[in-house]
């Protein structure tokens, strides 16, 4: 298991791109819709999320990828941990929503390829 990646919520992509860009030396890289991912250094970055916070006022969620995610959830269950929402697929990926004990959102991954 590795982290995936880190959504840090925003409430404007076309301001906040610019600030971790030119301010802080983060290269931007590809843009899917609503989120842009932006790369710290080879293999390692963040996206940026636009819209309004996630449930729970959540502005980061730390995303960490798993081979086998009905494995993990099932683990997860074994040991009294379960998630907080249904498994979303979206023609990529299927993932699902945990909660730490301070609330904080983490999501489990299971990408496609």
């Amino acid at each position: 298991m590795f982290i995936d990646t880190v959504f840090v919520w925003v409430a404007d992509l076309d301001a906040s791109v610019p600030f971790y860009r030119d301010v802080i030396g983060i290269e931007a890289g590809p843009r899917y819709g609503v989120w842009q991912r932006m790369v710290v250094s080879e293999g390692s970055g963040f996206a940026l999320h636009e819209g309004p916070e996630p449930s729970g006022g959540q502005r980061a969620v730390v995303v960490f990828r798993v081979d086998d995610l009905d494995s993990e959830i099932e683990r997860l269950a074994g040991i009294g941990h379960h998630p907080v929402d249904e498994i979303t697929e979206n023609g990529f990926d299927r993932f699902c929503t945990w909660q730490d004990p301070d609330g904080t959102h983490i999501q489990l991954i299971e990408r496609s390829n």
